[in-house]
Order: C-alpha cells, then sequence, then structure tokens
C-alpha cells in the first residue's frame, strides 16, 4: 500500500481494467472498497504472464480541515430555503452530502462547484422537525456530522405583526420651556434649553432648526426623565433663524421662535 499521494502507472492486459480501491490492507468485502477503471498505459506488457491485481490506498485526507460556510446554527422557519458552502481548504476527494428529513427521507443532494475551493448545497425545507446533514469526503464523514438544522413553524417574519403608533392624548398649551438658546444664539458654541412636557400629557418632542443654508448642522434633544427634555445645538453662520419645537403635532407656545445670529 502507498503511504503517501504518487502518481502512478498501471500495466494492465485489457484497454481499461477495473482496480480495486481499499481502505485498508484487510479489506476482504466489495463492501469495504471503492471501485473505479484505469487506462491501459502506452509501454504496457504486450506479453503479460498473469492477470494484474492492483491495490491502490485513496489519497491521504484530513477532513478536519474542511469548512462549511453559511450553514444555519439555529432555528430555521419551514417553507424556506437553506443554501451552505463547502470550502476544501487543500483537502482533495470527492463530497457527498445526503440529507435526513424529519420524517426520515434520505435525499443525496447535488453540489454545485463554485470555483476549485468551493462547493455549493442548497435545499428545501418542507417539513417542521430536526433535519440532519450527513456530509462526507471520501467516505470519511466530516467531524461532528450529522448537522443538525431545526425547522420550525410560524409566521415568516416580513408578514409578523409590527409595532403600530400609539394614540397619545396631550395637550401642547401646557408645555412650558426656558433657556437662553430661545432668544440668543452664539456661533460656533452650543446653546441650550429646556423643554418640560411633564404636565402635557404623554407624546413626543420634535425640535428643528432652519437657518441661511438649511438645517441646522447639530441638534441633541436629550430626555433626562418625565417629559423634560435638555435640547443643545450648534450653529456657524450668521443670520436669522427659525426654530420649530413641536409636542406630537402641535406647536408648544411660542414655537416657531425667531432667533438672530450676530
Amino acid at each position: 500500500m502507498f503511504r503517501v499521494s504518487q502518481e502512478i502507472r498501471l500495466n494492465t492486459s485489457g484497454s481499461a481494467e477495473v482496480v480495486r480501491y481499499c481502505n485498508n490492507t484487510n479489506a476482504d468485502s466489495e463492501n469495504d472498497c471503492i471501485f473505479g477503471k484505469y487506462q491501459r498505459t502506452p509501454d504496457a506488457d504486450a506479453y503479460p504472464t498473469e492477470s494484474p491485481l492492483v491495490l491502490v490506498a485513496p489519497e491521504l485526507t484530513d477532513p478536519s480541515r474542511v469548512q462549511l460556510l453559511h450553514l444555519p446554527n439555529g432555528a430555521v422557519r419551514v417553507n424556506s430555503e437553506v443554501d451552505f458552502i463547502i470550502k476544501r481548504n487543500g483537502v482533495k476527494g470527492n463530497f457527498e452530502v445526503k440529507i435526513e428529513s424529519p420524517s426520515g427521507i434520505n435525499n443525496v443532494m447535488p453540489l454545485q462547484i463554485l470555483d476549485p475551493e468551493r462547493l455549493n448545497v442548497n435545499f428545501f425545507l418542507s417539513e417542521a422537525g430536526l433535519y440532519k446533514v450527513h456530509i462526507k469526503c471520501n467516505s470519511v464523514p466530516l467531524p461532528k456530522s450529522p448537522f443538525i438544522i431545526i425547522s420550525i413553524c410560524g409566521e415568516a417574519e416580513s408578514s409578523a405583526r409590527k409595532m403600530e403608533l400609539p394614540v397619545f392624548k396631550s395637550d401642547a398649551s401646557c408645555v412650558t420651556h426656558r433657556g437662553i438658546g430661545l432668544t440668543h444664539i452664539s456661533l460656533d458654541e452650543k446653546n441650550e434649553f429646556t423643554v418640560d412636557g411633564s404636565a402635557a400629557g404623554n407624546n413626543m418632542l420634535f425640535v428643528g432648526i432652519f437657518g441661511p443654508k438649511g438645517q441646522c448642522d447639530e441638534v441633541v434633544i436629550k430626555h433626562t426623565g418625565n417629559n423634560i427634555y435638555k435640547i443643545t445645538y450648534e450653529v456657524r453662520d450668521p443670520g436669522d433663524y427659525l426654530l420649530v419645537a413641536k409636542w406630537g403635532d402641535e406647536h408648544i407656545p411660542g414655537s416657531p421662535f425667531q432667533l438672530s445670529a450676530i
């Protein structure tokens, strides 16, 4: 038997002789072997004295080097596809992928060759339950094979119920405000003011500032608790500005604010 991978030339008495690949020297049945054919070499012996018997060891393989890319490691919804890649990482040989469904049906999957190093596997999850993915390289199972995929029933994410905006009950006229940032603008500095909606019911605060060159460069709204907000903004261009503050869909008292930056 060969201990390393080699290129060999076989002398056979016919144009094509069946030879036996054995996984070990003690193989005594056809179940222990893989069969293949070798073509006769140009310099074959023209006067063979006996039928040749050649035992050829398979090329050494390290299945632990093989990687599986994009194989799901969690639950997958039924009626969806699984698509993953087998990356050889230099391992030579033939791969076989067999899918065992929850009902016990076994299917050998076709492999799509993406490039010399990558094979693509794609199959459909048609029933809920436990799928087993058996993967072999040169008839040797990969470590951790069979791999488990759990298919579950349930509504697809795209059609699942999404959160809707609640109906707010509030009164914007009860909102109060304070701070120099509503009466004067300092260029290239942080301008601040506070909006207090604690007595105005539950709603959302919207603040926007429009100036000579469009929207303000920076507006930060920070909720400090109990519907009280601290707002900071910064402008870089002199001119007139319009500051709008809304509690929900309604302006707070004084909004829109007319401001000037000098």
